[in-house]
C-alpha cells in the first residue's frame, strides 16, 4: 500500500491534532507543514519530526514532495490555498465548513474539476462507521420512512472571550462552526428541504444558539438547536421512522445507535461496526476514517468522493448560508 505525503495548511489547534492522527494512520504520514511564517512551519517541524516546513507558495512550488494536502486554516482563508494547490493538481481536503461564501465553495469545486482533481471537504461525521451503519439500518431494518427528526448540538465549553467562534470576520459563529454538523446530517437524511425557519440569539456580531426547523414535501420536519453559550453540553441526533424511534448520542462522533421499534420487536443497540467495538477507550480519533477514505481515494485516482460528492457539499453549503440570511448575516 502505498504511504500518503500528507501537507498540513495551517497550523492552529486542529493542525496539532490531525497531524498526530495522520502519524497513526497506515499508509499515511505527514511530509509538510506549511504556513504563512517560515519560522512558525520550522518550529512546527522541529516539534512534530516533519521533513518540511514551507509557506504557502513554497508548497506550491513543490508539488511533488506531497499526495494530498489538508487545509485548516480559518474558515475565511480556505478558497485561496484550496484553488491554489488544486490548480497545481494537489488532491485537497477542506476542513468544515468548506468555504463562508457560496461563490468560493463554487470557485474551489470549479477549479477540481476544470484539473480533473480530488477535493473534498473534511466532514468526518458522514464518513464515520456508525453513520455508514445508520443508513443501512434506515434502508434494509424495516423501520419505514423518516417521520421527524429532534437534534441538539450545545457545546459551549472550551471557549475564552477571544476564541475565534465569536469573531465574525474569521468565520466565527455558531452556525458556521457547528451548526455545520446537524445541517450536514440532516441533508444526508432528508435531503434538501421545501422550507427552512431560523431564529437565533447573538453576542456581538456572532450567532451563539440557533433553533432550526427544516420541513419536507414528504410530510416530515426536522428540528435541531445549536448552541456555543458557555457551559452547554448537549449532543444528539434522533430520528422517528413510521416504525421505530432511532437514537445517535453524540451524533457528530458516534459510538452507538439504539433502535427501538414501535412493533414489539426488542430494543436493538448497535455498539460495534465492521467488526470493531467502539468503547469509552480505544476508540479511533474520529479524524482516522476521513484520512482513510480520502488517502484511498489518492491512490485510486479519484477525482470525488462517492460518499461526500461535490454536489452535497454544494448542497449543505447552501442550507449554512440560507440559515444565516434568515437571521440577519
Amino acid at each position: 500500500m502505498k504511504t500518503i505525503r500528507w501537507a498540513v495548511v495551517g497550523l492552529g489547534k486542529i493542525s496539532r491534532r490531525m497531524t498526530k492522527v495522520i502519524k497513526s494512520v497506515e499508509g499515511a504520514t505527514v511530509a509538510a507543514c506549511v504556513s504563512s511564517n517560515k519560522e512558525r512551519a520550522l518550529e512546527y517541524a522541529k516539534k512534530y519530526n516533519i521533513e518540511h516546513a514551507l509557506t504557502y507558495d513554497e508548497l506550491a512550488q513543490k508539488p511533488e514532495l506531497v499526495d494530498a494536502v489538508y487545509i485548516c486554516t480559518h474558515m475565511n482563508m480556505h478558497a485561496k490555498p484550496a484553488i491554489m494547490y488544486l490548480s497545481k493538481k494537489m488532491p485537497v481536503m477542506v476542513e468544515k465548513t468548506f468555504a463562508t461564501n457560496m461563490e468560493d465553495a463554487k470557485n474551489i469545486i470549479a477549479t477540481a474539476i476544470q484539473h480533473e482533481t480530488l477535493v473534498m471537504e473534511a466532514m468526518w461525521t458522514r464518513l464515520l462507521p456508525a453513520t455508514l451503519a445508520l443508513q443501512d439500518i434506515l434502508a434494509n431494518d424495516n423501520v419505514g420512512k423518516i417521520v421527524s427528526c429532534d437534534s441538539k448540538f450545545e457545546v459551549g465549553i472550551g471557549h475564552t472571550k477571544k476564541s475565534r467562534v465569536f469573531k465574525k470576520e474569521v468565520g466565527g459563529g455558531a452556525i458556521f462552526d457547528i451548526g455545520i454538523y446537524p445541517t450536514t446530517y440532516t441533508h444526508m437524511l432528508l435531503g434538501m428541504p421545501s422550507k427552512i425557519e431560523v431564529n437565533a440569539k447573538f453576542r456581538g456580531e456572532v450567532e451563539t444558539s440557533v433553533n432550526t426547523t427544516f420541513t419536507y414535501d414528504s410530510g416530515a420536519i426536522a428540528k435541531f438547536r445549536i448552541s456555543t453559550e458557555p457551559f452547554t453540553l448537549k449532543e444528539y441526533y434522533n430520528i422517528e421512522t413510521e416504525k421505530a424511534v432511532i437514537k445517535i448520542p453524540s451524533f457528530f462522533d458516534a459510538r452507538k445507535i439504539i433502535v427501538e421499534y414501535k412493533d414489539g420487536r426488542k430494543k436493538r443497540v448497535v455498539k460495534s461496526f465492521n467488526g470493531v467495538k467502539f468503547g469509552r477507550r480505544g476508540k479511533p480519533d474520529g479524524f482516522t476514517h476521513e484520512i482513510i477514505h480520502f488517502s484511498q481515494l489518492v491512490r485510486d485516482g479519484f477525482a470525488e468522493s462517492s460518499i461526500l460528492t461535490h454536489n452535497m457539499t454544494l448542497e449543505v453549503m447552501e442550507l449554512i448560508m440560507k440559515q444565516l440570511e434568515i437571521i440577519g448575516l
